[in-house]
């Protein structure tokens, strides 16, 4: 796997990761734009994951039969074109459902990026190649809340979607010359019916599919709406909000750096270690701040266990099946973004004066036992405690 191989994959899993957190410090201004309250703009990273969820079920199974490469283009392509349209939605709705579509072409990118790392990196090298490459989702938390952030003060909020466009767009172009046609795996003869099935089959799968959902879907989804459940707890700005984001995702992005060495030292416990860390750190939101500092002090504890944990959870799931590794990854990423989707829908629907207390009990408990099914014992879990990350 060439280093400007891993660079565009890098770069495709940036600006998904980018769609799903630009509008959390954008929200108040947003708001007044389509004349609605501010916790509604949280409908859109819920639309993106609802459809990102439902349509990666498709996009995995169809690139385990007829190769990674063409779906990866066409994802990025439909990102690019409606991230550009954002700008001229009319009204909530209208950006709601570009928002999906968004979400659609992102279902469509994950998969096929993550497969192809797995496709493409020796055996040996998968771990490492998979953290660097989720670096790149790592990074869209730290830099663009802050950047959107700040546009959103300085140019409009239209133009973190222009950015957005923009990104995908350059990223077609490196996947356009940097990969050849046919993808380095070998292509499975089963009906798409049945590679789901075979997936849905494999020891392990569905324990840690389970948790893809309640904990990893749940903590990435608060991520995407943190900057909102900030501000609503200390009445920030939006530039404000999106830095504070940013340093929660610069915590995220070191999580991420230490979870392999961490495995190392911990062995199995790692992964549940962390994954309990990042659900308490969303039960601390719940505790009465009146300082800024303490409020990121909990969410640096969110951060780094979301950080570590992650990447570990995806790399067992990556190594449960060659045969069916896309449609593992499509799992995967729909269940995840259905926990963005269930999060954000949920921060909508507490809309002021609702206190925002309740959201973060919610979401604190659901992570709380999507922790425990990551613990290194019980059904499902041996090829787990046999198989090297």
């Amino acid at each position: 796997m060439s280093g400007r191989q891993l660079a565009t994959l890098f770069c495709c899993m940036f600006i998904i990761g980018s769609a799903e957190v630009a509008a959390g410090p954008m929200m108040a201004l947003m708001g007044r734009h389509f004349g609605v309250a501010s916790s509604a703009i949280a409908y859109l990273p819920a639309a993106y994951g609802l459809c990102y969820g439902a349509f990666a079920l498709v996009a995995g199974p169809l690139s385990d039969r007829f190769g990674r490469k063409r779906p990866l283009q066409w994802g990025l392509l439909g990102f690019t074109l409606f991230c550009a349209l954002m700008p001229a939605a009319p009204t909530l709705t209208a950006a709601i459902a570009l928002s999906a579509l968004s979400g659609l072409c992102a279902a469509v990118i994950q998969p096929n990026a993550l497969a192809l790392v797995a496709d493409l990196a020796p055996r040996e090298q998968l771990a490492k190649r998979l953290g660097q490459v989720f670096i790149g989702l790592m990074l869209a938390f730290v830099l663009t809340p802050a950047l959107s952030g700040r546009l959103a003060d300085t140019a409009g909020w239209q133009a973190s979607y222009y950015a957005l466009a923009g990104c995908g767009l350059l990223a077609w172009v490196a996947v356009w010359r940097g990969f050849a046609s046919g993808g380095g795996h070998a292509a499975a003869d089963d009906g798409f019916l049945a590679t789901l099935a075979g997936a849905w089959n494999t020891p392990g799968a569905r324990r840690r599919l389970s948790a893809s959902y309640l904990w990893l879907g749940w903590v990435a989804g608060f991520g995407a709406v943190v900057a909102e459940v900030a501000a609503r707890k200390l009445a920030l700005s939006s530039t404000t909000g999106g830095l504070l984001a940013g340093g929660f995702g610069l915590v995220i992005m070191l999580g991420n750096l230490c979870g392999v060495p961490l495995q190392r030292r911990w062995g199995e416990a790692a992964l549940p270690a962390m994954a309990l860390c990042g659900a308490l750190g969303i039960l601390a939101f719940l505790l009465p701040f009146t300082a800024l500092w303490q409020l990121a002090l909990a969410g640096c504890l969110w951060a780094f266990g979301y950080g570590c944990a992650g990447p570990l959870h995806h790399a067992r799931l990556s190594i449960l099946s060659e045969r069916y590794r896309g449609t593992l990854n499509s799992y995967h990423a729909s269940l995840l973004n259905l926990g963005i989707f269930s999060a954000s829908f949920l921060l909508g629907m507490s809309s002021e004066p609702h206190p925002i207390a309740w959201f973060c009990a919610a979401a604190g408990l659901l992570t709380l036992s999507g922790a425990a099914l990551l613990l290194p014992f019980g059904a499902g879990m041996g090829l787990a405690r046999t198989s090297k990350a």
